[in-house]
């Protein structure tokens, strides 16, 4: 249900990918499966308004993000097409097909000249817009950009990855500040908290890691708390994030000291694809499997904290005490019925992995196996380069 002041849920015909907000204006935009961008506006307990629809691209639209002005808005797909849209009419004003080796997965607009695209090979792009040309190229990573981060006032772009790496670039020089170490798991969202101190990771397995800035070898506190993964993150004050897990359900999140302030909202148990803030920082726009997008107050997720005081999320070392006592207290209580509770948890885990791995066929494929963490960080190493691509080189 969505929460009193919020505008009412928009329902499209197939799943919803990608969302953005436009920042000068009460719109918002989505892209689905099948390729097509729908274009509302909402207004405060009110039902949306469509504005316009197009097909836009042959393959789904994964990412979408407007111009810093809201002068357009940029599209990219699995066709691997990098799109410019007219926002009034909805038109595509200019488009690089193959923009990326592999399809396109992420999108992130940096200022009024530049954006940057991650494809599901690795590669993170930062395009010039004026000069309409790739201004840097990373290939970093050997899994999926999985989401990307600007921190402006640092020049400083972070990438998540499907390989287990969170890269760090410095959008002024050819290659890549840091990447950290492999952390078992794979990465698949990234914001940046008390005071760009602090980088928050979500992962597969539903644990947020958390990056001290400067210091990216390795995670300096990881918790757990989500029973899904964490497929999208935002910040919504400087001390709390809120989370979107494959369980359909948001959090609000506290950092430092790390606390479950509460439960935001839900798409019932439907997996949600991204979280996206509005332009006045009051709303929040959620994308699910359910194939709506949903709006959710930011206050109430704030005030919550006074309501779940006391509601923690365990840190790592009262998880493992509390793990080690209830396995001890299996032990003497459960004598000779081990092999049946393995064989249960390992139907529940198949089963799992089954669903999951039925439930999206078009977005990058997430692997269970992991790869061992390297003892050292890598920093610096890359193929970062300026490239003298044409961009945009048809305008229709």
């Amino acid at each position: 249900m969505t929460m009193t002041g919020a505008p009412g849920p928009i329902a499209y015909e197939s799943q919803v990918f990608s969302l953005a907000f436009h920042p000068e204006a009460d719109v918002v935009a989505a892209g689905t499966i099948e390729g097509f961008v729908h274009c509302h506006k909402y207004a405060a307990d009110a039902e949306p308004v469509k504005l316009w629809s197009s097909k836009l691209h042959k393959g789904s639209c994964r990412a979408l993000d407007f111009a810093s002005d809201g002068s357009a808005l940029y599209s990219g797909s699995k066709d691997r097409t990098l799109q410019v849209v007219n926002v009034e009419t909805g038109k595509v004003t200019a488009k690089k097909p193959k923009a990326h080796a592999e399809p396109i997965n992420t999108l992130l607009t940096l200022s009024d000249a530049l954006i940057a695209t991650g494809d599901d090979g690795g590669c993170v792009k930062v395009w010039d817009l004026r000069q309409r040309k790739v201004a840097l190229s990373y290939h970093d990573n050997t899994d999926f950009i999985s989401d990307l981060h600007y921190v402006e006032h640092k020049k400083t772009l972070l990438a998540t990855s499907g390989d287990g790496h969170l890269s760090v670039f410095d959008i002024r020089k050819k290659k890549p500040v840091a990447i950290s170490e492999q952390q078992d798991d794979e990465l698949l969202c990234v914001t940046v908290v008390r005071n760009t101190t602090k980088a928050v990771v979500g992962t597969q397995d539903g644990n947020l890691l958390l990056f001290s800035w400067g210091d990216w070898g390795d995670c300096t506190d990881r918790f757990p708390g989500h029973p899904s993964s964490v497929d999208s993150i935002l910040t919504i004050e400087d001390e709390t994030v809120m989370t979107a897990s494959g369980d359909g359900i948001l959090r609000a999140i506290g950092i430092l000291p790390n606390k479950l302030i509460g439960a935001i909202g839900e798409h019932g148990e439907m997996p949600i694809e991204s979280i996206r803030l509005a332009r006045d920082g009051e709303l929040v726009g959620s994308c699910s499997h359910d194939a709506t997008v949903r709006f959710w107050s930011v206050a109430a997720a704030t005030n919550e904290d006074e309501d779940d005081e006391n509601e923690k999320v365990e840190m790592p070392e009262e998880a493992a005490m509390a793990e080690e006592v209830e396995v001890d207290d299996e032990e003497k209580s459960t004598s000779g019925q081990g092999s049946d509770t393995t064989a249960a948890a390992n139907k529940r885990s198949a089963s799992s992995g089954s669903d999951l791995d039925s439930s999206d066929d078009d977005r990058p494929v997430r692997k269970d196996k992991r790869k061992k963490k390297p003892k050292k960080a890598k920093k610096g190493i890359g193929s970062g380069k300026q490239a003298s691509a044409s961009f945009f080189a048809d305008i229709s």
